[in-house]
């Protein structure tokens, strides 16, 4: 789950509305050749579905000990191994190059806990996994880095979107700023023009919850709604 504080209260987006967001983005992509790209249905669908093993953990919420909702980044260790080792499996069989995006991606995300007894195991079994998939598709180096580094552009312009990130990106290949109404700005843009996103996310109480049932009732009673993404470049933002 994405937590964020907003006018006096929790906006939570589930981490799946987030990848389904960086798909969107990647299916309007017109730069890095992607339009042209043999694999860009790939590409987008590993977009959409890069945080699939979150489903089942942001179907259930969890609060921490003083009662806060916890967040994607405050989810334990042993949880999170959980959720990449499924992740990265789901898709292994019917969209093998996808799954080897979502891979890849898992092992980049955590590549400095390779030493972390806790995630050792874990790392080692999705470096393996990476390993047969590549030697299955016969995909080189250079293609899986150039379609990679597209698929984390995409996360991680969604995720500062809905996390309500405020200030400069790191992004390969150019650069981003998000502004304090929401709207990120790139340069170069990749898409055709500024456009702006849906996505679904719920409002709660900003107190602290008793326990688990606490706050999964308030999130169950919490009405959907949508919180509104602009991507433009430097020159159209103010539009």
């Amino acid at each position: 789950m994405i937590v964020a504080v907003e006018d006096g209260a929790y906006r939570l987006v589930t981490q799946p509305d987030h990848a389904h967001l960086a798909g969107e983005i990647l299916s309007l992509w017109r730069a890095d050749g992607l339009a042209g790209s043999p694999r860009r249905g790939e590409v987008i669908f590993a977009g959409r579905e890069h945080d699939n093993g979150w489903r089942e953990a942001d179907a259930a919420p969890r609060c921490d000990a003083i009662g806060r909702p916890v967040d994607f980044i405050g989810m334990p260790g042993e949880q999170r191994t959980e959720i990449w080792e499924r992740g990265t499996r789901r898709f292994l069989e019917r969209r093998p190059y996808a799954a080897l995006l979502i891979v890849h991606h898992a092992r980049e995300l955590h590549r400095e806990r390779r030493r972390d007894p806790e995630w050792r195991e874990a790392l080692g079994r999705l470096a393996t996994r990476e390993r047969r998939l590549r030697q299955a598709l016969r995909v080189a180096g250079r293609a899986l880095a150039a379609d990679y580094r597209l698929l984390s552009a995409a996360d991680t312009i969604s995720l500062a979107a809905c996390a309500g990130w405020t200030g400069r990106l790191a992004l390969p290949g150019g650069r981003g700023l998000v502004d304090a109404g929401g709207t990120v700005r790139l340069a170069p843009l990749p898409l055709a023009g500024a456009t702006t996103f849906a996505v679904p996310c719920r409002r709660i109480p900003l107190r602290a919850y008793r326990g688990d049932a606490d706050l999964g009732g308030e999130l169950a009673a919490a009405r959907w709604e949508e919180l509104r993404v602009r991507l433009a470049g430097d020159d159209d933002a103010e539009e």
